[in-house]
């Protein structure tokens, strides 16, 4: 069994609005039956009253909404992508295993599918509709059942102890490529595009990966307890 994940972009009403504010981030918490829910966070009030306007205005109805102004819960009687087979469907047909959730950010929607090793079509591209445009696919063998935990992780917890502009550094140095090998930026241009000394701009980073990896911390450890052996982990 393989694993697939997914990015596309297309005209979707659910991921229009979330194109202009940068660093929001919109779930799709359910995929069937009769109503679409989304739980939309923005960077801050101003970010997520403009994005729950638009969905408003396209049918949407705000079942909750955080006190802090920066996360809502909206529901919609349908998703009419979902209906008109441009993603879940073309590859369900094909024989793919939808994984929910979806998300959609600005880099486009990402899903996930399993897909038994000999159903993989090398082709799917193909399959898709013309608006469809795949921006990146990825395969990794399914080798344990770990599905469980990557829903036990809430979003909100880890991004609750960012500061609007640790949650921007951290959003610019991911989708401008700083955490790939090889790096594809150095911190200095992040800096300028931020309009910030290269200090400061790296001061914000360790401060927002420091508070991520604290805020993950509980949940690496659910599996057991980690070890006290201060050689464990090393590299033989």
């Amino acid at each position: 069994m393989q694993v697939v994940r997914l990015l596309v972009n297309h005209e979707c009403p659910f991921s229009r609005p979330v194109h202009r504010v940068e660093t929001a981030r919109v779930t799709h918490l359910c995929h069937r039956g009769e109503e679409a829910l989304l739980e939309v966070h923005g960077p801050d009030a101003s970010s997520l009253e403009r994005l729950v306007a638009e969905y408003r205005t396209i049918g949407g109805e705000v079942l909750y909404e955080e006190r802090d102004r920066t996360a809502a819960l909206v529901r919609f009687a349908a998703c009419a992508c979902c209906r008109a087979g441009r993603v879940i469907p073309t590859l369900e047909g094909q024989g793919y295993l939808y994984l929910p959730p979806s998300s959609y950010s600005t880099e486009g929607e990402s899903y996930e599918f399993l897909a038994e090793e000999a159903r993989l079509d090398p082709h799917f591209r193909d399959r898709f509709p013309s608006d469809v445009t795949v921006e990146r696919v990825g395969t990794q063998p399914l080798r344990s059942l770990e599905f469980e935990g990557g829903f036990l992780v809430p979003i909100g917890v880890l991004f609750r102890g960012l500061t609007d502009r640790q949650r921007q550094a951290i959003v610019s140095a991911i989708l401008r490529g700083y955490y790939r090998i090889p790096r594809s930026v150095r911190t200095e241009e992040l800096a300028r595009s931020l309009g910030i000394s290269r200090p400061a701009f790296e001061a914000l980073l360790r401060k927002a990966e420091n508070k991520l990896v604290a805020a993950l911390f509980p949940y690496l450890t659910l599996g057991g307890s980690p070890s006290t052996d201060p050689g464990a982990g090393r590299d033989p």
